[in-house]
């Protein structure tokens, strides 16, 4: 059974920040970026746990989109959800606070 993926706000703003950042480079590299973070982050609507777990941060999981976006989201088995927390520049930025 699939679990339902939700994107939280914190997710989408850094999601259109980072996005934004990059389209005044090259704007259809920012969509394919952005593009492709949301797509990998729908994909764990089957089998969430796949990823590693953040050492620092219980019950939350991460996974890597071009080397360099870090994707933080948590799994909720009993409501079978997965809550997608925040996207983070792994060159500019250290971790968030989730």
């Amino acid at each position: 059974m699939d679990f339902k993926v939700i994107f939280k706000d914190t997710f989408l703003a850094d999601l259109e920040r980072i996005v934004k950042l990059i389209a005044v480079h090259n704007p259809s590299a920012a969509q394919k970026l952005g593009l492709r973070i949301v797509q990998t982050g729908e994909s764990l609507s089957f089998f969430p746990e796949r990823h590693p777990k953040v050492r620092q941060r219980l019950g939350v999981r991460r996974f890597i989109v071009k080397k360099y976006y870090k994707v933080f989201y948590r799994v909720q088995p009993e409501s079978r959800t997965v809550e997608v927390l925040r996207c983070w520049d792994g060159r500019r930025e250290s971790d968030p606070i989730l």
